[in-house]
């Protein structure tokens, strides 16, 4: 009987990584195609690529802010490991961010790119950091507001946090800073996400249910196709909403996407393994969806503009992956461009030698 708890976690573990290496997938293509037809490969806003891109646009970051509410550890209300979280929270996303964030700031600098000033970029909403900024702003919060009420209130904690932000953000019942300072809207527009992350995590009965039902995978699929289906609408601009009618909307979408996906529960060995790679390829493919591009533009936009947007999306994959090899050599790189500790630098080590064992064995085999 004692394989099975082991087994199951397991599965639970490539899971959630298949569903990160999705929704890094959709991040990358986001990026090779641009917000707006004035960025990225410049494409018209009824491009098949552009309708694709656009359709999961209010899905992405809500995902990731799920899944991470799902992998943060039980806030246990006590004042020493809270300040030992946000201290960890601070290195893992704080420190990257301005790094990493300094390095794009030159970059785009560089290429003639507008630019805010250097130095708002640490404390405002800049390029795809404010993910970074926004999730650290959640988490120290959950666990100070766990420590003020006491540990038993975590779930409380939770549910009154996920709907402040569906209050705040998606009612607009609270006014949001005229400046997005250290990305609190983008928070607050995370916040039922992240909660909903972490309550599921947090309820086991529902999760094995989630997991196990039979109806699961059906509702699952019903939900990311609906949901898939109105931003469709939404892209080529069939449904027009503005104000709090399109805020609520993007929740919902949102939504869709946290419990549809997980409820469909995605194993797929390669996607797994891609998935572990999921924050350096967060933080570095914007390089190399902006080399790729940068090229196509130099030499006049040869080829197929299909064959150059898989080239941008594999390059914007599988570039981080390679790149993360080289950083984990340094533990200076590590801690700087990852945020990982010598602790975890050694157990990432571990992982990437257990990881590259297990890919020669399979190439044997």
């Amino acid at each position: 009987m004692t394989p099975k708890p082991a087994q199951s976690s397991a599965q639970m573990r490539a899971e959630i990584d298949t569903l990160r290496a999705i929704v890094c997938l959709v991040l990358v293509l986001h990026h090779m195609v641009g917000i707006s037809p004035e960025y990225g490969m410049e494409l018209p806003l009824d491009h098949p690529i552009s309708l694709l891109s656009h359709s999961a646009a209010d899905m992405r970051m809500p995902v990731f802010s799920f899944i991470s509410g799902m992998v943060f550890a039980r806030a246990t209300g006590l004042w020493s490991d809270a300040r030992t979280t946000i201290r960890k929270k601070a290195r893992r996303l704080l420190l990257p961010m301005v790094s990493v964030g300094t390095l794009f700031w030159i970059a785009r600098e560089a290429t003639g790119g507008e630019q805010p000033p250097l130095l708002l970029t640490y404390v405002t909403s800049y390029a795809h950091f404010w993910f970074l900024q926004a999730t650290f702003l959640i988490m120290a919060a959950t666990v100070i507001l766990v420590c003020c009420t006491g540990a038993t209130w975590h779930r409380h904690v939770a549910a009154a946090l996920g709907i402040l932000g569906l209050c705040w953000w998606g009612l607009g019942l609270l006014p949001l800073p005229a400046t997005n300072w250290f990305s609190i809207s983008n928070a607050a527009f995370l916040l039922p996400f992240f909660a909903s992350g972490y309550l599921l995590s947090q309820t086991p009965a529902l999760r094995h249910t989630l997991r196990s039902a039979p109806w699961t995978r059906p509702l699952g699929a019903l939900l990311l196709a609906t949901g898939l289906y109105i931003g469709f609408r939404l892209a080529n601009q069939d449904l027009v909403l503005e104000d709090m009618p399109r805020r609520l909307l993007a929740s919902l979408l949102g939504f869709s996407a946290c419990f549809g996906l997980p409820m469909l529960r995605p194993n797929q060995s390669r996607l797994a393994r891609i998935g572990v790679y999921s924050y350096a390829i967060y933080l570095f493919h914007v390089f190399f969806t902006a080399a790729v591009t940068q090229l196509w533009w130099h030499l006049e936009a040869p080829g197929s503009i299909w064959a150059l947007t898989a080239l941008g999306v594999i390059l914007g994959t599988m570039g981080p992956i390679l790149l993360q090899s080289f950083i984990l050599k340094s533990p200076v790189c590590a801690q700087l461009f990852l945020g990982l500790s010598a602790a975890s630098l050694r157990t990432a080590r571990r992982k990437e030698k257990e990881r590259a064992l297990s890919s020669t064995r399979s190439s044997h085999s």
